[in-house]
């Protein structure tokens, strides 16, 4: 199940404002702007003005994937800093520049794109199947537990639904663990239940 919690939120995490609302959003909030804060102090150590331009990726991560306050946080945090670094670097003041203007248009477009997006497509939920219970049942495990409680046997199973029997054991073993029966003969008294 740990496999199906990683996918729902690398889902959530590549969705436009898909951390909004969630509780992983603060902490990615706080990890974008230590990225960003960790750009700006090796920015400021050494003199190569390419360093800024790494600051791209967690300010366009903010935008595509936090709320509007936090985006908007984050985005305040990274103009602070791009401001100092402006500010600081007179020698490389027109490189600098070009690499921020870059930057802040490459993010507005994302966040435009993003808020955009997010309310085009219809929103996923944010937790899992259940683990345990009906709920947590497939399509296909509902029609082979409701064959099964029928007294089919895997094979008769099989041949109806157009599956291996090894697929139809291996359904009634989830569906076993899923609904806590020990073996078909308690899966058949619960035969009502799958109708």
């Amino acid at each position: 199940m740990e496999g199906n919690s990683l996918t729902v939120r690398v889902r959530h995490l590549l969705r436009p404002c898909g951390l909004a609302g969630s509780r992983w959003e603060p902490a990615a909030a706080g990890l974008y702007s230590v990225a960003l804060g960790g750009v700006f102090g090796s920015d400021m150590l050494t003199p190569d003005d390419v360093l800024a331009t790494l600051g791209l990726p967690p300010l366009l991560a903010a935008v595509w994937t936090l709320s509007g306050r936090l985006a908007a946080l984050v985005s305040g945090l990274a103009l602070s800093l791009f401001a100092v670094v402006v500010a600081v670097e007179a020698p490389n003041r027109p490189t600098i520049v070009s690499v921020g203007v870059t930057g802040v248009l490459l993010a507005v477009a994302a966040r435009t794109c993003a808020t955009r997006l997010a309310k085009a497509l219809p929103v996923p939920a944010l937790h899992p199947r259940p683990v345990f219970g009906l709920g947590s049942l497939t399509r296909r495990e509902v029609e082979v537990a409701r064959l099964a409680s029928e007294g089919y046997m895997a094979s008769e199973i099989a041949s109806t639904l157009r599956i291996s029997e090894r697929t139809v054991e291996s359904h009634l073993a989830h569906v076993y663990a899923k609904l806590g029966v020990p073996s078909k003969r308690a899966l058949i008294r619960m035969s009502a239940t799958f109708r």
